[in-house]
């Protein structure tokens, strides 16, 4: 009798374990993410170059587009004019044509991450350095349309071949270069 209320309690005790792991619902099992993006405790985690809460959305496509340029540098005098932001090599990349209304016949190359573009350092054909950052905000209120009109702020600096000019725009007194679509 002892023997059979053992086996009994044993064989309760298996199944209640059973019972309770089996119970443990998995976050991510109805959660798919896009592009390669993987599900970690029911949120997608993004591949380079995408966001999203599925991770179905490519960054750089938001930056992309023609833009309406004012800025006023350090060591040039007020400008208007038109650029505009294309898809670079890379998924998070784009390319930006026209810049500073001088770089008409080479793109300067960005990177894309969240609400940020960032200009790495890079040497132009004429010897210029360029580097800067950017910051973009939608300026749909209802946000129908993902970035169709928005603004982006652009803290930038181009440095003369020889070093000895730097035209800054955000940074030495002067304001940022000013974007609008």
């Amino acid at each position: 009798m002892k023997r059979i209320i053992i086996t009994a309690l044993a064989t309760l005790l298996v199944f209640t374990a059973v019972l309770f792991n089996g119970c443990k619902h998995d976050k991510c099992e109805q959660v798919s993410c896009a592009f390669g993006g993987v599900c970690k405790e029911g949120n997608c985690l993004c591949q380079t170059g995408y966001e999203g809460e599925h991770c179905e959305t490519i960054t750089r496509d938001k930056f992309k587009g023609q833009w309406n340029v004012n800025e006023d540098g350090t060591l040039s005098s007020p400008a208007q004019f038109t650029a505009s932001i294309e898809n670079g090599p890379m998924i998070n990349q784009v390319v930006i044509k026209n810049f500073q209304n001088f770089y008409m016949s080479e793109n300067v190359l960005a990177v894309a991450y969240k609400d940020t573009l960032t200009i790495p350092l890079q040497v132009m054909s004429d010897g210029s350095k360029i580097e800067g950052w950017a910051t973009i905000t939608d300026t749909n209120p209802l946000n129908q349309h993902y970035y169709q009109h928005a603004v982006m702020t652009m803290y930038y600096k181009v440095t003369s071949s020889d070093g000895l000019q730097v035209n800054q725009y955000g940074y030495g007194g002067s304001g940022p270069s000013l974007w609008a679509k």
